[in-house]
């Protein structure tokens, strides 16, 4: 039945470009991936790209098959001399969620670069001959139906467009999950250094790769669709570290150890990948590859049951207790949990092996673990306070999972987790103007704060909230608000302040937006259905929003976050 199917692996940056335009035809169903699956794959990417450039990253990473209807039968040549020739359009048969993903993801990458307009490299992959056309509407390389390419085109595709807001309109499904990927992606890549993006977005087009099945009519692509669909799943990274393990033991061990491969697996579930990313961490191989820093350390381990038995299984069995937040036995258990959840909070999850570390050194003293995932909280914050990007990070990472490793057995004193003078000195200027500098932490220190403010924690999804500025970053000539700030520079100052911040629901903050103070208020405070966060509530009471109401705010904020990450001033 597939004999004679054209077939060839792609590289993205292939697969976006001539002679390929993607169509969604009438039947398929809408995009529906959620941040669940957009933050799986940017993860999953991270990862594949090592921690920082000194790591070598992974040669390549496999997104799958996709299969398409090409109607012409002209297969990947068609042009003369069998060169790959001009656009043509394929049906998406199997591939639309992922290659929807993709065209935002490269989409918030353009946007969210300096150089972020049609002279993007990335933007060349968006549209077809960087979106230049005879016509006056662009040509993009992805088309989707009716309505729906009208949003994508304003709100993605279009260069800039990641960074619009949408209207009022009632957004249907498929536009819902369009807006919430691209925010979840817009969101974690916000996080990277600049050059980390570069070399995010240079890896994405070079080294990651889709299987291109072509089909000429569409009952023999509906029968492949079945087969790829029906029969099995890919080969991924675990597998092959699966059979490294079970080439590794005797004949009599091979059913245990599948059997504790199996249930490790079972309860790890879509973090199983990432667990051996950090196992890689902790054993002090991040240099190598992953293949091969798991083949050494079954080697080092005597065998693949002993691997799986003293390595594995403790670090399994803490990596579910982080994933969950949720330490169990002990009278700490519950300051455990919440420093896990806190901590949970970062996009980054670079702390994450220096928790496992002292879940797993100091498994018998639950104090212990409740002082040092404290500090640990405090420590990782502060890094990110500091601005530090993730090659950076990874080093002090490093030295604090050494520090943790030799302490163990004796005190838990961790020398790395200290700060210089300086470094505090940077992370009160950056505290100053943190939602401009690093707007990701900007969050996770609202949603902090209004943990105490409230008295205990609240377990606010941060993806339900957005950071409102109550004094508007562009307020109107003619608001009141140009009567209250009358000296500009005081007014950006104002603006940016720590004390000028709320969170609010998205939609509600696109209501708010440059409203005056009065208008503000009511948005935020009698909004049908909406639960008012305390950080929120705290500036009800207050009726005019001038410079010394923002002032004695973030000496107020600032001092309670200096009692909870130890920020000194």
């Amino acid at each position: 039945m597939f004999s004679g199917v054209p077939t060839k692996s792609l590289s993205i940056s292939e697969l976006f470009s001539d002679p390929f335009q993607f169509v969604v035809p009438s039947f398929q169903r809408p995009f529906c991936w959620t941040q669940k699956e957009a933050r799986q794959l940017l993860d999953d990417l991270l990862v594949a790209l090592g921690d920082h450039p000194e790591v070598p990253a992974e040669p390549d990473y496999f997104l799958g098959a996709m299969l398409l209807l090409d109607r012409s039968g002209l297969g990947f040549g068609g042009g003369p001399g069998g060169s790959r020739g001009a656009v043509r359009v394929f049906d998406i048969i199997d591939g639309q969620q992922r290659l929807v993903t993709l065209t935002i993801l490269m989409a918030a990458l353009r946007d969210l670069a300096t150089d972020g307009g049609t002279s993007n490299p990335l933007h060349g992959f968006v549209a077809v001959n960087g979106g230049r056309r005879s016509v006056a509407r662009p040509y993009y390389r992805l088309q989707l139906r009716g309505r729906e390419q009208d949003f994508i085109e304003r709100l993605v595709q279009q260069p800039g467009a990641c960074r619009d807001k949408p209207g009022e309109e009632e957004l249907s499904a498929g536009e819902s999950a369009i807006l919430e990927v691209r925010q979840h992606f817009l969101h974690g890549l916000s996080g990277l250094q600049p050059a980390e993006r570069n070399r995010l977005a240079d890896y994405l087009v070079r080294q990651c790769h889709v299987v291109l099945v072509l089909i000429g009519d569409i009952d023999r692509a509906h029968r492949m669709f079945c087969v790829l669909n029906d029969r099995g799943r890919p080969l991924v990274r675990t597998d092959i570290i699966k059979a490294e393990v079970l080439g590794n033991c005797t004949a009599g061990q091979t059913d245990a150890v599948l059997q504790r491969w199996k249930d490790t697996e079972r309860r790890l579930g879509l973090e199983f990948d990432s667990f051996f990313s950090h196992v890689r961490t902790i054993e002090g191989r991040q240099r190598q590859p992953m293949i091969a820093a798991m083949r050494d350390l079954i080697r080092d381990a005597g065998g693949g049951a002993p691997f799986l038995d003293q390595t594995c299984a403790p670090l399994a069995e803490a990596y579910a207790a982080v994933s969950k937040a949720e330490h169990t036995g002990s009278e700490h258990s519950p300051a455990i949990s919440r420093s896990l959840a806190d901590l949970g909070l970062l996009r980054s999850q670079d702390w994450v092996p220096a928790a496992l570390r002292v879940l797993t050194s100091y498994r018998d003293r639950p104090d212990d673990i409740r002082a040092l995932l404290v500090e640990l909280d405090r420590y990782t914050h502060l890094l990110h306070l500091l601005g530090l990007g993730a090659g950076k990070r990874a080093r002090r990472f490093a030295d604090v999972l050494h520090d943790i490793s030799t302490a163990a057995v004796q005190n838990t004193n961790i020398p790395n987790f200290k700060l210089s003078r300086e470094e505090f000195r940077n992370i009160a200027y950056n505290l100053r103007n943190l939602h401009t500098r690093i707007p990701q932490i900007c969050k996770i220190a609202l949603l902090r704060l209004n943990d105490l403010m409230a008295g205990s924690p609240q377990g606010l999804d941060p993806a339900n909230f957005t950071v409102e500025h109550v004094l508007p970053q562009k307020p109107s000539r003619t608001s009141q608000w140009r009567a209250w700030f009358t000296d500009n520079e005081e007014r950006e100052a104002c603006t940016q302040s720590l004390g000028n911040l709320v969170l609010v629901t998205r939609a509600q903050n696109d209501r708010a937006s440059n409203q005056e103070f009065a208008r503000k208020r009511e948005i935020y405070f009698h909004t049908p259905g909406i639960a008012v966060p305390a950080i929120t509530r705290d500036i009800e009471a207050v009726r005019e929003w001038r410079a010394e109401q923002i002032r004695a705010r973030e000496q107020r904020l600032m001092v309670m976050l200096g009692a909870l990450w130890g920020v000194e001033r």
